[in-house]
C-alpha cells in the first residue's frame, strides 16, 4: 500500500473519530453545528433546548449536586416544592433557563449545562433582591427570601437527602453569591460601615456552619462585583458620592470574605473552599469591553454585544452574554473537580 493511501485512510479515520462526541460532550441543541453522534456506550440526550449531551447509555450516569444561594445575579425562579432537578431538566423548574433577571441563561445555567465536568443537578435557591438576613439589611420588599431563608429552605427539604437528591459530602458543592443588596443598603447608613461588614459576614458564616453540620464540605464563595460601575450608578451626578463610598465598602467586604473562606478551610480540615473573584473579572471586562466583544462599559439593553442586560431599565444587571464569561471563569476556579 502506498504512503499516500495510508495517509488518506488515516485522515478518514481521524475525521471519523472527530465526528463523534465524547461522553459528557455536547451533541446538539439550539445553534449547535457540531456532531450529533456520541461515542460507543453513550447516548445523545436532550437536557434542554440549548444543550444535548452524550450520557452513558449502559449504566446510570454519575451525578453531581450543586446547591446555589444568592440574589438576582443568580436567580432562576426555582421553586423547591415543584419539579426537582433531573436528567433532561438539570435545574428543575421552571424550564431552562428559568426566570433570570435579563431573560437569557445566567452563570449558573451555563455552568450547569455548558461548562459542567459531569452531569450536574442544580438546586438554585437564589432569590432576587436577597440580602444575607432581613434583620440586618431589609430587602426592597418583605416577600424577598434572604440568604437565611434560602438556607432554611434547604435545611427543611433537600438537606434530608430525598430520593431526588441523594447527595453526599463528596459529590455536592454549595455556592453563595451574596452581598450586593446588603452593601447597596449599607452605604448610606450611619455608624461604622466596615464593622457592619463583619456583622454581615458573621451572619453568612453562621449559615455556612449550619450547612456544614448537615454534611456540606465543598463551598464556592463569590465576592461582590463592582456594581458602582453599573449604568445606574454611572448615570448619577458627578458630585454624587455614592459610587466611591460603595466602592470602598465592597473592597472591605471582599477582603474580609476571602479571609473568612481561608479561615474556614484552615479550621475545618475536611472542608474545601473555592473563591471566584467576580470583582476582578468584572473590572477586567469593563476596562476593555471591546476586547471581549462588548460595545462599551455602560450601555445596557437587549443587544448581544452589551455587557449590561435588559433588566427593566434599572441598569444594574449583567447580560446573558456577560454571564457566559462568568460561567467560564467559575469553571477555571473549579478546575480539576467534578463540577
Amino acid at each position: 500500500m502506498s504512503s499516500s493511501a495510508i495517509l488518506t485512510i488515516g485522515l478518514v479515520l481521524a475525521v471519523g473519530v472527530r465526528a463523534q462526541s465524547p461522553i459528557w460532550g455536547q451533541c446538539g441543541g439550539f445553534g449547535w453545528t457540531g456532531t450529533t453522534t456520541c461515542v460507543s456506550g453513550s447516548v445523545c440526550t436532550a437536557l434542554n433546548p440549548w444543550w444535548f449531551q452524550c450520557l452513558p447509555g449502559e449504566a446510570t450516569p454519575n451525578v453531581s449536586f450543586w446547591f446555589s444561594f444568592g440574589d438576582s445575579y443568580t436567580q432562576t425562579a426555582f421553586n423547591p416544592s415543584s419539579t426537582p432537578p433531573q436528567i433532561g431538566e438539570p435545574l428543575g423548574n421552571p424550564p431552562y433557563p428559568g426566570g433570570t433577571t435579563t431573560g437569557g441563561p445566567n452563570w449558573i445555567d451555563f455552568k450547569t449545562t455548558a461548562y459542567n465536568e459531569s452531569l450536574i443537578l442544580t438546586w438554585n435557591y437564589a432569590y432576587g433582591g436577597a440580602t444575607i438576613d432581613a434583620s440586618l439589611a431589609p430587602p426592597y420588599t418583605p416577600t424577598v427570601l434572604s440568604l437565611t431563608d434560602q438556607v432554611n429552605e434547604f435545611l427543611n427539604g433537600t438537606a434530608t437527602k430525598p430520593a431526588s437528591a441523594p447527595w453526599t459530602r463528596a459529590n455536592s458543592l454549595f455556592s453563595i453569591w451574596i452581598g450586593i443588596n446588603d452593601l447597596s443598603w449599607s452605604w448610606w447608613q450611619t455608624g461604622n460601615r466596615d464593622a457592619y461588614d463583619d456583622t454581615l459576614l458573621d451572619a453568612e458564616f453562621a449559615l455556612v456552619r449550619k450547612l456544614y453540620n448537615v454534611g456540606a464540605r465543598n463551598f464556592l464563595f463569590i465576592n461582590v462585583p463592582p456594581v458602582e460601575r453599573s449604568p445606574y450608578f454611572m448615570s448619577l451626578d458627578p458630585n454624587n458620592q455614592t459610587a466611591p463610598i460603595l466602592h470602598a465598602l465592597i473592597q472591605d467586604f471582599n477582603t474580609k470574605l476571602a479571609q473568612r473562606a481561608q479561615d474556614l478551610e484552615a479550621n475545618l480540615t475536611d472542608v474545601t473552599t473555592f473563591l471566584w473573584d467576580s470583582n476582578t473579572d468584572f473590572n477586567t471586562i469593563l476596562d476593555d469591553p471591546a476586547g471581549y466583544g462588548f460595545k462599551d462599559a455602560t450601555s445596557f439593553g437587549s443587544g448581544a454585544n452589551l455587557f449590561w442586560g435588559n433588566d427593566g431599565g434599572q441598569g444594574l444587571h449583567p447580560s446573558s452574554a456577560a454571564h457566559n464569561f462568568f460561567a467560564f471563569d467559575v469553571t477555571k476556579v473549579l478546575e480539576g473537580t467534578i463540577w
